[in-house]
C-alpha cells in the first residue's frame, strides 16, 4: 500500500509539472500574439484637435502623424491615404458654439497650404510603426483674430482597421513671430507710468500727477514683425472687447534709432541703437480706440533683452480724456 501511494503521488508531480510547463507554453505564445487589433489612426488630442506653429513671413512646414496602434510590430507596410472632410469642422462648429455663429472657427483656405502627396506609407522596419505626414502652409494672408483649421480624415489603409474614434484630426494652424505665438500665452511684465489730459484745441493739458503701474499683459502676434494687446492697465472680457481696444505694436527692425543714456534722468551724451516701434489701433472702426503718438517721445525694442519701450496715448470711443502711457514690457519665462 505504501509503495502504490509513492507511484500515485509521484504520478500527481509529474503531471501537475507538465500542466503547468504547457501553462507556461500557452502563455508565452500569447503574449507574442497580438493581445489587441490593429487600427491605424491619427495622433490628435481632445475633440481630435491637434496643431502646430506657423511662422509670419515664410512658407513653412507642420506636420501630423500616423500610427498603427497594437501590442506587436507590423509584418508588412501599411499604405494610408487621407482626404479633405469639411463635415468634420461643421460638426465641431455645431458642437461647441451651437448658434453663436461668429465664434465659429474657419477651414483654412486651399491657397494657403500645401499637402504633396496624401498617400503615406508606415514601414514595417520601424522601431515604431508610424509616419508624418508634412504640411505646408503659409500664413501670411490670414485674418488676425480667426482661427483655422484643416478638418482631415483617413480614407482607406491597405492593411488593419481605421480608428474609429482616431480617424479624423481637425489640425490647427497657430501663428508665431519673434515676439509671440498663439500657441500658448506670451506674457509681458508691464512696467509703467500713466497721466490723465485734457485736449482743448488741440493742447494737451495734465489733470494732476502720474500714477505708476505694474501688470502682467498678453501679447498676441498679427504679423511678421507686430503684436497686439490691451493698453494701459486695461484687460480684455470678450472677443469684441479685444476688437474695440487693442492696439498694435509693429517693430521696424531695418529703422534703428538713436535713444539717449540718462544719467538721473540728465543726457550723458551717449546713445543707444533700439529697433523703431509705432503704435496704432488694432481695428479701425466707430468703436476702436484711438492711438496717437506723445510728442518728442520715442517707442522703440530691444532685441538683446526682447524688450519694448513704448510711449503713446490712447483713447476710448467713449471717453473724452486722454490715457498718456510709459510702458516697458519684458517677456515672462515661460
Amino acid at each position: 500500500m505504501k509503495i502504490k501511494n509513492i507511484i500515485n503521488y509521484c504520478w500527481l508531480i509529474t503531471t501537475g509539472t507538465m500542466a503547468l510547463t504547457a501553462f507556461t507554453s500557452c502563455e508565452t505564445k500569447f503574449y507574442e500574439e497580438e493581445q489587441y487589433r490593429k487600427e491605424v489612426y491619427i495622433v490628435s488630442g481632445d475633440e481630435n484637435i491637434f496643431g502646430q506653429e506657423y511662422a509670419f513671413g515664410k512658407e513653412s512646414v507642420g506636420y501630423i502623424s500616423i500610427y498603427v496602434g497594437g501590442t506587436t510590430a507590423i509584418d508588412e507596410n501599411v499604405d494610408v491615404e487621407l482626404e479633405l472632410y469639411p463635415q468634420a469642422l461643421r460638426s465641431y462648429n455645431q458642437r461647441i458654439y451651437g448658434e453663436n455663429y461668429a465664434s465659429y472657427v474657419q477651414q483654412l483656405a486651399p491657397e494657403n497650404y500645401v499637402i504633396e502627396n496624401w498617400k503615406v506609407t508606415i514601414s514595417k522596419g520601424n522601431s515604431k510603426p508610424y509616419v508624418m505626414l508634412p504640411i505646408k502652409v503659409n500664413v501670411s494672408n490670414l485674418i488676425d483674430g480667426e482661427e483655422y483649421y484643416i478638418p482631415l480624415r483617413i480614407k482607406s489603409v491597405s492593411k488593419y482597421m481605421i480608428s474609429p474614434t482616431r480617424r479624423v484630426v481637425l489640425f490647427r494652424i497657430y501663428v508665431k513671430n519673434d515676439y509671440a505665438t498663439s500657441k500658448s500665452n506670451s506674457y509681458y511684465n508691464m512696467a509703467g507710468l500713466e497721466q490723465i489730459y485734457t485736449e482743448t484745441s488741440g493742447i494737451f493739458t495734465p489733470d494732476g500727477p502720474g500714477t505708476g503701474m505694474n501688470s502682467t499683459k498678453l501679447l498676441k502676434p498679427t504679423g511678421e514683425t507686430s503684436v497686439r494687446m490691451m493698453p494701459g492697465a486695461l484687460v480684455s472680457a470678450n472677443e469684441t472687447d479685444e476688437r474695440n481696444k487693442n492696439i498694435v505694436l509693429t517693430v521696424h527692425p531695418d529703422e534703428i534709432i538713436d535713444v539717449p543714456v540718462l544719467d538721473e534722468g540728465i543726457p550723458t551724451g551717449q546713445y543707444l541703437k533700439r529697433q523703431k516701434v509705432t503704435v496704432a489701433s488694432w481695428d479701425y472702426s466707430s468703436s476702436s480706440v484711438v492711438v496717437g503718438d506723445i510728442e518728442g517721445e520715442q517707442s522703440y525694442y530691444d532685441p538683446e533683452t526682447k524688450t519694448f519701450t513704448i510711449n503713446y496715448r490712447y483713447r476710448l470711443s467713449t471717453e473724452k480724456k486722454w490715457h498718456f502711457m510709459y510702458e516697458v514690457l519684458s517677456p515672462l519665462k515661460q
